[in-house]
């Protein structure tokens, strides 16, 4: 039996940016997209990695590190870095699954 049909890293990564996109002005402050779309060019960053173990705390699945990625949206700064989004993607092409950390408004 084949195993899972799986989007490559970079698939999943950009289908994370594109979800984060979509949903920022509805989840984050006025003032954090003016931020994001002011430093995103210059600062910006999108790093994908494998899952950390936070998740469990979120999601009621097992998270094989093989079918998950773990995508961080934000941007950097000398002094801080600032993230606006931690999002949990599946690989897998036939169970899709997103989940998102958004960053506290203050």
């Amino acid at each position: 039996m084949a195993g899972p049909r799986l989007y490559s890293e970079e698939e999943v990564t950009h289908q994370a940016y594109d979800i984060f996109l979509e949903l920022a002005p509805d989840n984050l402050s006025e003032q954090d997209i003016a931020d994001f779309n002011e430093h995103r060019e210059e600062l910006g960053f999108i790093e994908e990695s494998e899952p950390d173990d936070q998740w469990q705390d979120f999601v009621a699945l097992e998270i094989e590190p093989e079918l998950f990625v773990q995508v961080l949206v934000g941007l950097e700064f000398d002094n801080q870095d600032i993230l606006f989004a931690k999002i949990l993607i599946s690989r897998d092409k036939d169970a899709p699954f997103c989940h998102i950390l958004w960053k506290d408004s203050e």
